[in-house]
């Protein structure tokens, strides 16, 4: 759990006590998904709240066409779908494992019984939720640009969702085509001399849409 609260640390500017961390980990149970398989689903009912452990998680939606990638969570974040969880109504997100992954979960009655048993939980929990929202902002200064500046942003800044997403969802995030990813992938890797083994065609539009 050592490398757990790390993580948590990290994500947060607000440092819990280590009694405190210990008590809400204490709490939570493990839950383990294959690659592809969803943490909470399109109209699901499930209040839950959940931290990854190990892995990478997508928050997906579909705009009315087609499924679109909102956003990514690495170890450490804190994640749960706010339509159930505030208003018990369906989730409008999607969470998806990406890959192998580790998540613990604690059920919504005992994470508000936390905050009202620690003012110290109950302020990481309020710090925790303005960084997400800072992150949310964030997001749309980085994801800028058009298609090159926004797939260089994305080397840049979350190198570990390059390496272990599919194509598809990363092209989906940035909002390009897969074909038009691997065309960027080769020419970035071409510009460090390295040797590029995908093959794939490119798009004739850069800014063509998936």
């Amino acid at each position: 759990m050592d490398t757990l609260k790390k993580q948590l640390n990290a994500e947060c500017s607000y440092r819990m006590r280590d009694e405190t961390m210990d008590m809400f980990l204490a709490a939570m149970s493990v839950v383990e998904l294959r690659a592809g398989e969803p943490l909470i689903d399109y109209g699901a009912l499930d209040s839950n709240i959940y931290i990854l452990k190990n892995g990478i998680v997508r928050v997906a939606y579909f705009n009315g066409f087609k499924e679109l990638t909102w956003a990514f969570g690495t170890p450490g974040t804190m994640m749960g779908s706010y339509y159930p969880f505030y208003k018990h109504e369906p989730s409008f997100f999607r969470f998806e494992a990406c890959c192998d992954s580790v998540f613990m979960k604690i059920s919504k009655p005992g994470f508000v019984e936390l905050t009202r048993r620690s003012h110290d939980f109950a302020q990481w929990v309020m710090w925790m939720s303005v960084e997400q929202l800072w992150l949310n902002e964030k997001k749309l200064a980085i994801v800028n640009g058009d298609a090159k500046e926004r797939f260089e942003a994305l080397m840049k800044n979350r190198p570990e969702i390059m390496e272990k997403v599919s194509a598809k969802v990363i092209a989906s995030y940035i909002g390009i085509t897969p074909q038009y990813l691997s065309y960027l992938k080769r020419n970035f890797s071409s510009s460090r001399g390295e040797v590029s083994t995908d093959r794939d065609d490119f798009s004739s539009d850069p800014d063509e849409k998936r």
